[in-house]
């Protein structure tokens, strides 16, 4: 299989360059300017939801290219998936697809209960489903993040607010995602904030997987 990490790395770091921009821009712009006018705390923080989303996306990305390739029997530095009995392997990413696809048109990436239930249909044993299952109450709370940032519905703002309750401890005022994102990791020494955690942690699981 082709190491798609590097790819994924670049997509991240791409994605953390706009929050660190947002940042960079709102400190060093003289305080008369457009700049400093325009950038106030919650278009920054905007902009860390912009970022998270681009790499929350990423990894959704990740996950169907890993998944499609072991499809077809590709192996990866952590081996191969063993397929179900009577199974074989398709001989095109675009035969796979069309497999996985089945009558529908798509298929979500973001539950992971979902896709290790799907890895579990295909394969027998898969480092997908393995690495999904045992992170699957962290992964439920990452995706509530991304979901506040979508939708503004009771039910996504309260998901929201039991994932950051969950991982910080707290809740954030208005149940704003940027605000949680752009907040610092009190355990992480040297500081660093909960955008640039979590973007590390997909980083971690997607070294686990393939």
């Amino acid at each position: 299989m082709p190491d798609l990490r590097p790819a994924l790395s670049a997509r991240i770091s791409d994605a953390l360059k706009i929050a660190e921009m947002g940042e960079i821009a709102r400190l060093e712009s003289h305080p008369a300017s457009g700049t400093k006018k325009l950038l106030t705390l919650a278009r920054l923080e905007a902009l860390y939801e912009m970022a998270y989303l681009r790499i929350f996306v990423s990894w959704e990305s990740y996950l169907e290219e890993v998944f499609l390739r072991y499809m077809c029997g590709y192996t990866s530095p952590l081996g191969r998936p063993v397929l179900k009995p009577r199974d074989s392997f398709h001989t095109s990413l675009a035969k796979a697809q069309a497999a996985l696809l089945g009558k529908s048109s798509f298929v979500l990436w973001h539950d992971p209960t979902k896709v290790a239930s799907r890895a579990h249909k295909h394969f027998q044993t898969s480092t997908i489903e393995t690495i999904l299952q045992s992170n699957s109450a962290h992964l439920e709370n990452l995706a509530a993040v991304r979901h506040r940032i979508a939708h503004s519905q009771k039910h996504a703002r309260d998901k929201f607010d039991i994932a950051t309750m969950t991982i910080t401890g707290k809740r954030y005022q208005g149940g704003r995602p940027g605000k949680f994102l752009r907040d610092f990791d009190p355990s992480a020494l040297p500081a660093v904030r909960w955008l640039e955690r979590l973007a590390s942690e997909f980083s971690s699981l997607a070294t686990q997987i393939a």
